[in-house]
């Protein structure tokens, strides 16, 4: 898995072949402002805890947690991935876990709309694949972004609502938690990121913490973040 991620990084920080080819004399033609750039790339290593409450107490397993997700702007319309691996930390409790995302839509000037499924597979549960509708949205308003998801974060946050500037964002997750997360800039195409959220509903409950690289190509980097 580690392998595969510092590859898609690679890939990502390279700039793109079609950057270097129009005429030296002539500038490259300017692409429309969109509400996220044309590309970008998020690496991520963390852990993950979740659990049941109950009158008695609480049962609770913990794992480690390798991720990779991004998106593509072929003029409006957007592509996004992501695949997330969790390994338990220890013998006995919950088994290994792939997830996969993928979502397609739309991204315009100051907004951006992207769904689709979430498919989880678990080793150890019944049924082993589980299969959920994911929804994430964006809008623009000056500097600030606003964020609302359904099962966003590799199908992980159930539900959530809220803002970021310049990097730094929060969200309330629904129906009793939050999220954030903060990017520090290391180059004009990457930036270090760290991520978290903690929520309950009903009597499950989870939180997790990811830091990580996001990267975008070179020709994209003076974007707005």
């Amino acid at each position: 898995m580690r392998p595969l991620l510092l590859v898609l990084l690679v890939l990502a920080v390279a700039p793109p072949a079609h950057a270097q080819s129009h005429d030296g004399d002539s500038p490259p033609t300017a692409s429309p402002t969109r509400a996220l750039p044309g590309s970008e790339l998020h690496v991520d290593l963390g852990a993950l805890s979740g659990g049941f409450t109950h009158g008695g107490g609480a049962w609770m397993d913990s794992f480690a947690a390798q991720a990779a997700s991004g998106h593509l702007l072929l003029g409006g319309l957007t592509l996004e991935g992501g695949v997330l691996s969790l390994l338990p930390v220890r013998r006995g409790g919950a088994g290994a876990s792939l997830t996969l995302t993928a979502r397609v839509g739309y991204t315009g000037e100051h907004w951006s709309l992207v769904g689709g499924p979430v498919l989880g597979l678990a080793y150890a549960a019944r049924p082993a694949l589980q299969v959920l509708p994911s929804l994430k949205a964006l809008y623009r308003v000056g500097p600030v972004d606003l964020h609302a998801g359904l099962l966003d974060l590799h199908g992980l946050v159930p539900a959530h609502l809220g803002a970021s500037w310049r990097g730094v964002g929060l969200a309330y997750v629904l129906p009793l938690g939050a999220r954030a997360w903060a990017s520090l800039p290391l180059s004009s195409a990457l930036s270090l990121r760290v991520e978290g959220f903690a929520f309950r509903l009903g009597n499950a409950q989870s939180a997790m913490l990811t830091v990580g690289l996001s990267a975008r190509p070179s020709s994209l980097a003076g974007a707005p973040p």
